[in-house]
């Protein structure tokens, strides 16, 4: 399966790859950059006023992609919540796994 997993803060970047690492998914690529929100607040000045919202003061997060089956993913989010940080209670992660037909390498 091929992982597209979205991290909505880069505070956790490190124990989310910490545990990927852990999980036996390593070959990966790690994007970051602005969310919708910062994007929004900075460069469309109608949407200033909506600065104290939640979503917009996330500001930043990441996107990390690569092989990985549905079984590493749960051992990484397990390994994640034993270090006492629950991303998906928190609203803070969503991984979505998309069938691989073929990886040329």
């Amino acid at each position: 399966m091929y992982m597209v997993f979205h991290l909505y803060s880069d505070r956790y970047l490190d124990d989310v790859i910490l545990a990927l690492s852990e999980a036996g998914i390593e070959d990966t690529i790690v994007l970051t950059g602005e969310t919708l929100g910062q994007k929004m607040l900075y460069d469309i000045p109608l949407f200033v006023s909506f600065k104290d919202s939640p979503d917009i003061k996330q500001g930043y997060g990441s996107v990390i992609m690569g092989i990985a089956t549905a079984e590493e993913i749960n051992f990484a989010f397990d390994e994640l919540k034993k270090s006492g940080l629950d991303l998906q209670k928190k609203g803070l992660a969503k991984v979505f796994l998309l069938p691989v037909e073929q990886v040329i390498e």
